[in-house]
């Protein structure tokens, strides 16, 4: 009796190594067929860029993130974004934000499993590494130069202030103030030729404050590392106080 528990316990240790030696070697196999595929886009000259964010689910702008329950839509069309990527910010005004959709720079295991249980979200994006702060208190979301960039969210502009990007580089920051929300800025960055003014109420989706900026080399490059562009994009964040 002894013996067989010894034989059902040497057994079953065996097969959870099999088990666990299975689902590493799968696990790096999907890592790397997505990386090739990946490179096999890219290589094949398509005009969206393989980290695109947002499926084909009929929505032109979905929801891509919340703060508190309130959603954020997409500030460029779906058919534009090339990314979307969250970075913590050393800002003690700003406010983490809630991703809609898959990481997808999760780690092996996690995509492996996904790969079995779950299908392709309608929303995908990266966690990068940046300043110290909550991981998602800022988001970059890319889009080739002057795609129109339309608010993501319904409010009032209360800013539309032009400002030195890093002292050197021309640019714009807006703010809007959210419906039925007290003390709370939504803020977008990296606008080029807006076209609201203070004071002037704007509907999720719908109104357009300008269109994206082309990124300076230095600003675009950690994007362009994934998207395989200039990098162009629109910073987003919600803060307790307007930025400044």
């Amino acid at each position: 009796m002894y013996r067989r528990r010894r034989l059902r316990f040497a057994l079953g240790f065996i097969g959870a190594c099999v088990l666990i030696v299975v689902v590493i070697v799968v696990a790096a196999a999907v890592s790397n067929s997505s990386s090739q595929l990946s490179e096999e886009q890219l290589l094949a000259g398509g005009s969206r860029s393989p980290t695109a964010p947002v499926s084909a689910t009929g929505e032109a702008r979905p929801a891509f993130a919340r703060f508190g329950n309130k959603p954020l839509l997409l500030p460029v069309s779906a058919a534009d974004a090339t990314i979307i990527a969250y970075q913590p910010v050393s800002d003690n005004s700003a406010l983490p934000l809630t991703p809609i959709g898959q990481k997808v720079n999760a780690n092996a295991f996690v995509r492996f499993f996904r790969s079995l249980f779950g299908g392709e979200a309608a929303v995908r994006y990266f966690q990068l590494k940046g300043e110290e702060g909550e991981p998602t208190t800022s988001v970059l979301v890319g889009a080739p130069p002057d795609s129109p960039v339309t608010t993501p969210i319904s409010g009032v502009v209360v800013g539309v202030t032009p400002y030195k990007l890093f002292g050197r580089f021309d640019d714009y920051r807006i703010d809007i103030r959210p419906e039925e929300t007290g003390g709370l800025t939504v803020t977008l960055l990296f606008v080029d030729k807006p076209v609201v003014k203070i004071g002037e109420r704007v509907t999720a989706g719908k109104t357009q404050l300008g269109t994206v900026r082309l990124c300076p080399e230095e600003v675009g490059k950690t994007l362009a590392e994934y998207t395989h562009d200039t990098g162009s994009h629109v910073y987003l964040q919600v803060s307790e106080e307007p930025i400044g």
